[in-house]
């Protein structure tokens, strides 16, 4: 069974890019309570913005062209797999680093007291690592054998409705402060 790509249809694309926005809706409506998780809450809002105004206006395309012609004006295109490397594999596996760093240590007591948040974050993530692979060229090879096309919807959709699903859990919930 084939998913609809949202890279093809402006309809899912609308539908994800209103999911991510009432996802960073509710973590907003967390940050904005008087909770010690604050930050985080605020923090995961941003962040989540930040993936509906991506979503939305498709900035890796802008930014694969900027790259691609910086390359050919530089002349060093013939030579790029490096910089490909660099930036779609090694760049999101430091975010996925930091995240893993931040959430044992940090922000330990908020993924604890949050559990949907980590798997939530961690699919987002793992969907965000594998979309970029598919721009080296050497991994899209691996994701065409694993069917990735075929999946990724389901792998976004998940992580977005895990950490949207953390947030209304979390406002159902007293503030630690109001007790």
């Amino acid at each position: 069974m084939n998913l609809p790509d949202p890279e093809h249809s402006p309809l899912l694309r609308a539908l994800l890019v209103l999911g991510y926005l009432a996802a960073a809706a509710c973590w907003g409506r967390q940050g904005a309570r008087t909770d010690p998780n604050r930050r985080w809450w605020l923090l995961g809002a941003f962040l989540l913005f930040l993936l509906a105004m991506n979503k939305a206006f498709d900035f890796r395309t802008e930014c694969e062209t900027f790259i691609r012609t910086l390359a050919q004006a530089n002349g060093w295109y013939q030579r790029r797999q490096p910089v490909q490397f660099l930036l779609a594999i090694l760049l999101p596996l430091g975010g996925g680093l930091f995240l893993v760093l931040l959430l044992r240590t940090k922000a330990r007591w908020f993924a604890r007291k949050h559990p949907l948040v980590l798997p939530g974050w961690f699919l987002l993530l793992l969907y965000l690592a594998l979309r970029q692979c598919q721009e080296w060229k050497p991994a899209l090879h691996w994701l065409t054998l694993l069917h990735y096309h075929q999946w990724r919807l389901l792998l976004e959709m998940a992580g977005l409705a895990l950490v949207t699903l953390a947030a209304v859990r979390a406002g159902n919930q007293p503030s630690t402060l109001d007790r």
